[in-house]
């Protein structure tokens, strides 16, 4: 490999000196010269420099002011030079950034272990720096590889999230599954818009889909209030249960609660419509407690369901139930009795489950009830409900 030799020195028989002794050993070097010190920085600028031999002493701009100038711009900082000087000090020169020192009178030998030793070494820091850059280079590819991956990753959680619940969604990135749970008790809420097939003949599919999502979105936002899991929609229909996948005692007040305040969302709406004179929606509510199984179906498709007779009971509740009133079976009523103010219907025959003990609840009792709705807890009932 040729390399480029920067000689700076007044003397033209310096020039000649080291010219001969590089042309003695056949080396593949090529020799610049530079007669003064403003020269040689103006030649290691324009040109591609390897390695820079320069006396100390010039007239005018010495060795070490131009090795000063050198080191101060980025494009020759990290040329290597040799000062060569008669009564220099060593410590000095190295201070201004010299890499290596010769004293006159030059011995030819002594100079050429010394240039190959600094063309071997600038060589190797070559190779380091381009390593290194690539390396670099590799490394900012990864990182933008990496924050592409944990995008898309992060879209494909959040995505998973928007069908399982946190819980499943995680045992199924874990596990590449999900066990099927039994849970004992579990309150299984269903709603329904009564004459919803008269509401769809008046309405275009645009409007009926931007409807239906006013009342599920807001529905949505109840029950997250109220640790429910939103299980599906089927049509106008809207399932949720409490008390899972994190098992809790307290989800036969949590659905109530969200179920009052899904007919008052449903009202309030409704008052509305009513001075707008547009279609009301009638809404139906039913909950049910007993026991479930969970699980997640479908490879392809995810979906978490539940299953058992609890689900077709409170399916019924809701149908054997009243326009703008929460209905609920006697196995809900038994453990919200104490806190709701509650009408017993007596035993309703329900679809295929014979005769059901059923109550409307109308709200919590005024001692647990704010000041401002009997479908808000006051303080009293939250830190009742704590403790569950």
């Amino acid at each position: 490999m040729g390399y480029k030799i920067l000689v700076a020195d007044e003397d033209p028989y310096v020039h000649m000196f080291i010219q001969n002794a590089i042309a003695a050993e056949c080396l593949d070097y090529e020799v610049v010269p530079a007669y003064d010190g403003n020269s040689a920085c103006s030649i290691a600028y324009n040109q591609n420099i390897d390695l820079i031999v320069m006396t100390w002493e010039m007239e005018g701009l010495d060795g070490i002011e131009a090795l000063h100038i050198l080191r101060s711009d980025t494009k020759t900082a990290d040329i290597p030079v040799i000062i060569i000087t008669s009564t220099g000090k060593l410590e000095v020169a190295f201070e201004a950034g010299a890499n290596d020192f010769l004293r006159k009178p030059i011995n030819n030998v002594e100079l050429l272990i010394r240039i190959k030793s600094m063309l071997s070494m600038f060589k190797l820091i070559q190779g380091i720096t381009k390593q290194s850059a690539e390396l670099e280079r590799k490394s900012e590819e990864l990182i933008h590889k990496n924050k592409i991956l944990n995008e898309e990753r992060r879209k494909s959680d959040d995505l998973l999230l928007n069908i399982l619940p946190y819980e499943i969604a995680e045992q199924l990135k874990n596990k590449g599954s999900v066990d099927a749970k039994h849970y004992r008790r579990a309150s299984v809420l269903f709603t329904d818009f009564q004459g919803f097939t008269k509401i769809s003949e008046a309405l275009s599919p645009q409007e009926i889909i931007k409807e239906l999502g006013v009342f599920f979105e807001k529905f949505d936002e109840i029950i997250g209030n109220h640790f429910i899991e939103k299980i599906k929609t089927i049509g106008d229909a809207y399932m949720c249960v409490g008390g899972l996948p994190l098992r809790n005692k307290s989800n036969p007040i949590d659905t109530v609660l969200a179920g009052l305040e899904m007919q008052y969302f449903t009202e309030e709406l409704n008052k509305q419509k009513r001075k707008e004179g547009l279609v009301e929606w009638n809404l139906r509510v039913g909950i049910h407690t007993g026991r479930v199984v969970a699980g997640v179906v479908g490879k392809k498709k995810f979906a978490y369901d539940i299953w058992g007779d609890t689900v077709n009971t409170a399916s019924r509740m809701e149908s054997a139930g009243e326009v703008g009133k929460v209905n609920v079976s006697g196995a809900t009523y038994k453990y919200i009795k104490d806190y709701f103010e509650c009408e017993y219907r007596g035993k309703i025959e329900a679809k295929n489950k014979g005769e059901i003990d059923m109550y409307f609840v109308h709200g919590l009792k005024p001692e647990y009830a704010s000041e401002d709705s009997n479908i808000i807890p006051n303080k009293q009932f939250l830190t009742i409900l704590s403790e569950y």
